[in-house]
């Protein structure tokens, strides 16, 4: 695997990355408190960011399976954190079974935040490569209360046509602390003001936010953004009362409940580029603001 670290610019911002090679894992630190730890290496199985890291230090994800939560949460072991794989491609599940192996790490700083570049294969289950990706993280210098990720996935057919199926488990994802999932304390709640899975689920929309009470700390939450350059902007969500949230823009029939097809097929040679960002927020959707905050990223040009 070859690791590239760039230089720092000048005016670096407040973010530091601690790079492990050996245990393939990667610590971010924003104004010199532990946010996040991206994990990409063998024992992965697809790369993943945890804990993640809310004010205060309350890890707004789930644990399991790397660690224990309370309550207890054992239910879908696949759902690490927060996480970018999908159920179908080339018929090939790779959120449950297979393989994105990281075959290259860089890491640099920018105006005002750090970054991650990871250059992965999504691999069959013989280990042969179907699709190239290129996975931007950008950890941003941003306040405690409003904690800000961007994750850009360049997708590519490099090595043949790849057919994205409609499938229900994709594309972008987290799981939320037991503590705070849509059947305990936490509420779902999108861009239309609708709550709840009942009425969420499935319906386009261009963000998503889980939030809720956390013992000792106030309500904190994560809000997924869909930037309008995405294909098939507004997203479907793929969102559960038991702590999951996913964007999915090629579920049309399996999440959106529509009478079509929304599979796609991205030719030998072509790509596709996904934009998200990641608000990890302090309050409720209202009170963080959401609308406004997605309002600036929605105005953000992002590198292709």
């Amino acid at each position: 695997m070859l690791i590239v670290t760039l230089p720092a610019r000048a005016a670096d911002p407040r973010v530091d990355l601690d790079h492990d090679a050996e245990s393939g894992t990667i610590q971010v630190a924003v104004r010199g408190e532990h946010v996040t730890t991206l994990h990409y290496g063998d024992e992965a199985r697809t790369p993943f960011l945890w804990p993640l890291k809310a004010e205060g230090g309350v890890g707004v994800t789930r644990n399991y399976p790397m660690g224990t939560d309370e309550p207890a949460s054992e239910d879908h072991p696949h759902h690490r954190s927060l996480f970018l794989t999908y159920g179908d491609v080339n018929g090939y599940d790779h959120w449950h079974n297979e393989t994105i192996r990281t075959r290259e790490v860089e890491t640099g700083k920018g105006d005002d935040h750090a970054w991650i570049r990871l250059h992965n294969e999504w691999l069959n289950r013989e280990a042969e490569p179907v699709l190239r990706e290129r996975q931007e993280l950008r950890f941003y210098d941003t306040s405690a209360a409003a904690r800000t990720i961007d994750v850009m996935s360049r997708l590519e057919a490099a090595y043949g046509d790849v057919v994205f199926g409609d499938d229900k488990e994709g594309l972008m994802a987290f799981r939320i602390r037991p503590e705070i999932q849509g059947n305990r304390a936490g509420v779902l709640t999108n861009a239309e003001g609708e709550q709840g899975e009942a009425h969420v689920y499935g319906e386009p929309s261009p963000w998503m936010d889980y939030s809720g009470p956390i013992e000792g700390h106030g309500v904190r939450g994560i809000a997924l953004f869909d930037h309008p350059d995405n294909f098939r902007h507004p997203t479907f969500w793929h969102v559960r009362d038991y702590g999951l949230a996913a964007a999915n823009p090629f579920g049309a029939r399996s999440v959106g409940g529509e009478d079509r097809d929304g599979g796609h097929t991205l030719r030998e040679g072509d790509s596709m580029t996904f934009v998200y960002r990641i608000l990890v927020h302090s309050g409720d959707a209202r009170d963080a603001r959401i609308s406004r905050h997605y309002r600036r990223f929605a105005e953000t040009p992002h590198p292709k």
